[in-house]
């Protein structure tokens, strides 16, 4: 394949064709959320700089609503950033989690982020084995990284993890990549976590 754009448009036609692209529906032009995807985010707990991190950034998307559940369930602090980049939140409400978690929810019981972020979460719509990422092209996830480097928001060694479907996991596209993609250290699938450091 000889561009980001046809691996997009083929993973999701292929999400879409398999049924595996969950709500909402169609998943073309996003990060897709898929069948399975609650139980790759539950992959999160099994990593230890889950378990050590005190804040954890997690990307808007749906597929990622159970991330930021176990977030706040595990008593940490849950980072956010607001659609297109708006602002920076940090979430501390542990009685409505399912409220909180949600983009509606963020600007309700967020406050503006001032705890550095240990672990950085965020979707994808394919990852290769080597850890290189292609978001939708928009390339928010860069750039909400280097809005926190930027604003000294992340702790030095704080790791990328991204959550997809198998079917989503590529051999290699390195030869796509530039200096600004930021590849990920974690992959967790419903299947398997998928360790790249």
């Amino acid at each position: 394949m000889k561009s980001k754009e046809k691996i997009r448009q083929a993973i999701w036609k292929l999400m879409e064709k398999n049924k595996i692209a969950d709500f909402p529906l169609p998943c073309y032009g996003r990060i897709p959320n898929f069948k399975g995807s609650v139980i790759a985010c539950e992959q999160i707990k099994q990593l230890s700089e889950f378990k050590n991190a005190k804040c954890v950034f997690c990307a808007p998307d749906y597929v990622l609503k159970k991330v930021r559940e176990i977030v706040l369930e595990e008593g940490k602090i849950l980072a956010v950033a607001l659609p297109h980049m708006k602002g920076f939140l940090e979430i501390k409400e542990r009685k409505r989690i399912n409220e909180a978690t949600t983009i509606r929810g963020f600007s309700k019981y967020g406050i503006p982020l001032k705890t550095k972020v240990d672990l950085f979460v965020q979707g994808s719509v394919a990852v290769d084995r080597k850890g290189n990422r292609l978001g939708k092209g928009k390339g928010y996830g860069d750039k909400e990284w280097d809005w926190l480097k930027k604003h000294n928001l992340l702790a030095p060694e704080t790791k990328i993890v991204t959550i997809v479907h198998d079917i989503q996991i590529l051999d290699d596209f390195s030869y796509l990549m530039t200096e600004k993609d930021k590849p990920v250290n974690y992959i967790l699938t419903p299947t398997k976590i998928i360790k790249i450091i």
